[in-house]
């Protein structure tokens, strides 16, 4: 844990800074391929290299995931801010995969029921109002056997860091501004969501773009047939 707290206080204010020269957007484009570089390009790879057929992605931000699918997978990519999703729609135009972007919440999806294959998640579930009531939704349009996949930060396990991950959330919320939790308890979120999970990877990255070195998991599930 001191070597976590030393790394976010070490690197934390010149990526605030950053964030304030840039601008929102810029700065989460900046920051999506700085943190690449340090690892996080394995992992999006790890998520969705594989994946084929119709895919949702929620929460899809700039696009920082775009570049990661491979020529099966035809994708649609939901983003509610305006501003993002301008620059998302220009990433889709550079990937192999065919994507479309459309604004919509993880809450509230526009959607028929089972119609998607596969929906993705990539950091976006700290960010949603209600975790809980968007994997309803995810589970909802996704097909029987249909498959979930998400890479998120979690909140730690530690006796000592996952208590004062939840003190502080309240003052990581006004820093980060763009709504990030850093104390949700997304596996248990997800089996409470009613999905069977197949697997979790535990990652922990060191990036001097992305210093808060928050627990990392992939998880993959599906969706019971009944």
């Amino acid at each position: 844990m001191v070597k976590e707290v030393y790394f976010f206080f070490r690197y934390g204010p010149g990526v605030a800074k950053r964030q304030k020269e840039l601008g929102l957007v810029e700065f989460m484009k900046d920051l999506a391929r700085r943190a690449d570089a340090d690892g996080f390009a394995e992992l999006r790879q790890r998520l969705v290299g594989d994946l084929e057929g119709d895919i949702l992605e929620i929460g899809t931000g700039t696009g920082a995931t775009f570049s990661y699918y491979g020529p099966k997978a035809n994708v649609t990519a939901i983003e509610p801010d305006v501003d993002f999703r301008a620059t998302a729609e220009e990433a889709a135009n550079h990937g192999q995969a065919a994507i479309k972007v459309l604004p919509g919440a993880g809450e509230e999806l526009p959607f028929e029921n089972a119609v998607f294959d596969v929906v993705s998640v990539s950091l976006a579930l700290c960010c949603v109002a209600s975790p809980s009531e968007t994997l309803r939704e995810l589970r909802r349009v996704l097909k029987p056997g249909g498959r979930l996949r998400l890479l998120e930060h979690v909140r730690s396990e530690h006796w000592l860091a996952g208590p004062l991950l939840d003190l502080l959330n309240p003052l990581w919320l006004r820093i980060n501004k763009v709504g990030c939790n850093w104390n949700r308890r997304t596996v248990d979120t997800v089996r409470n969501a009613g999905f069977k999970i197949q697997s979790i990877e535990a990652h922990k990255i060191y990036s001097k773009a992305a210093p808060a070195t928050f627990p990392l998991r992939i998880v993959k599930a599906v969706k019971p047939n009944t």
